[in-house]
């Protein structure tokens, strides 16, 4: 970075949570985080804006008594400020179910910095949102068109009470578009975007160009939906739509509270066998990779589903004091880079074999359902008739509901292949109630 921070300010925060000591904290932890961003964006096909912006903040948390409170900021000279107000604060904060924050443990090294990405110019990225523009226009020159880059590089540093003190240095890249179609009051809204860390052969700009151009060509014929339970195909990005579901059963603050319907339910099969659940936080460059989690816990390899056979839960320290549990790493007791086992054919096959079902490629409205007990009702934004294996048109005007436990309980294919990150494959998926929307 052109200005790196988090070397040099590890003694301030640790002077930092030493004076919350000293005005009476049990505990206390100080995370610091340093960003520069550099942005590139094109609407209506033609260059927007670029830009760049530097932004830093700091997160306090402590701990009197059997209480705990936060305090932020983004200005360094009110730190001390921020944590006398936390201290203050605390004596009538929320319950805290730990005492202490522990001690350093030992860490597994995730690469998340790339000179690679560092690389890449603000001239690049215009040049590469370009090609996307001009790829799209040569299927169709009246289309409304935004295209996007940006690259990120961050640093970060966590210094706890437990004697962590802990530093991460990341880069990240994001390219993508969005398209809409406006024919008479026919509308067709569609993108698609990647991200990682390093700066490799997922920077395409002619795989994304050719993703939505797929989408426009598949959807100019319309045709009917059908209603009733049918076969739905689940391109990995939808598939990772249900998976955040699958991810809230596993909180393990929803689970200590009872909300949530796998509670109680760990060794029991609850998935189609099909299904294997990984959060792999170790995996080098990915987006959600972490070496360490907000308490300063090191995170670990942890098999969520196995073979649908339900494993275990999420917590963060505190969530684990509550449930009585061992803490896993996960602040806000999430996972960091879920992954889903591939199966053994190709996501071409599996297409094949559809008879008569829905290509759901959008979703509007899907997290308004009542998604701790697995429950949607939405709207399908783009999707497609699938008969004999071949996509036949768009549908328009469809709804999709069910449950997700239900729907991924049995009869569950997934491909062989996976999507850019390697952590989704492509799936087909049983009895999906598809019904005709209100107009």
């Amino acid at each position: 970075m052109r200005n790196p921070l988090a070397e040099s300010l590890q003694r301030r925060l640790r002077d930092g949570v030493s004076a919350a000591g000293r005005l009476g904290a049990a505990a206390a932890k100080i995370s610091l985080h340093h960003e520069e961003r550099t942005t590139c964006g094109f609407e209506s096909g033609r260059l927007k804006d670029t830009g760049g912006r530097e932004s830093l903040s700091f997160g306090i948390e402590v701990l009197v008594g059997k209480r705990k409170a936060t305090t932020s900021g983004n200005r360094l000279d009110q730190l001390d400020t921020m944590i006398e107000y936390a201290v203050s604060l605390a004596k009538t904060g929320s319950v805290a179910h730990f005492d202490a924050y522990p001690p350093a443990g030992d860490v597994t090294a995730v690469k998340t910095h790339s000179p690679r990405t560092l690389s890449l110019t603000r001239e690049q990225m215009i040049e590469t949102c370009q090609q996307i523009v001009d790829a799209i226009k040569a299927y169709d020159s009246d289309l409304w068109i935004h295209a996007g880059a940006e690259r990120v590089e961050s640093e970060s540093l966590l210094v706890t009470s437990g004697g962590v003190c802990h530093t991460g240095a990341r880069t990240r890249w994001r390219l993508g578009a969005f398209v809409q179609r406006t024919e008479g009051t026919d509308m067709v809204l569609t993108g698609y975007d990647r991200s990682w860390c390093d700066l490799n052969e997922f920077f395409a700009p002619d795989a994304i160009a050719e993703r939505i151009v797929d989408d426009l060509r598949w959807g100019q014929t319309i045709t009917d939906a059908g209603v009733g339970k049918c076969k739905a195909y689940l391109p990995p990005e939808t598939l990772a739509m249900f998976c955040h579901v699958l991810q809230m059963g596993v909180n393990g603050r929803s689970v200590a509270k009872g909300e949530s319907p796998l509670a109680g339910r760990v060794g029991q099969r609850v998935l189609d066998a099909s299904v294997t659940l990984v959060d792999d936080p170790h995996q080098d460059y990915a987006s959600g990779a972490a070496e360490i989690d907000g308490d300063g816990i090191p995170t670990r390899r942890f098999t969520v589903f196995d073979k649908g056979v339900l494993r275990g839960f999420c917590y963060d320290l505190d969530s684990a004091a509550l449930a009585g549990a061992e803490p896993t790493g996960h602040r806000g007791c999430r996972p960091y880079n879920v992954t889903v086992a591939p199966g053994d054919r190709a996501s071409e096959q599996l297409m094949a074999d559809i008879g008569d079902g829905i290509y759901i490629r959008h979703l509007i409205g899907f997290g308004q359902g009542n998604l701790i007990n697995g429950d949607f009702s939405c709207n399908v934004g783009l999707g497609y008739r699938v008969r004999d294996g071949r996509i036949v048109g768009r549908v328009k005007n469809t709804m999709v509901a069910g449950n997700v436990y239900d729907v991924f309980g049995d009869g569950v294919q997934l491909s062989s292949d996976l999507n850019h990150e390697g952590r989704f494959p492509h799936a087909v998926v049983d009895g999906m109630s598809v019904s005709r929307a209100e107009r």
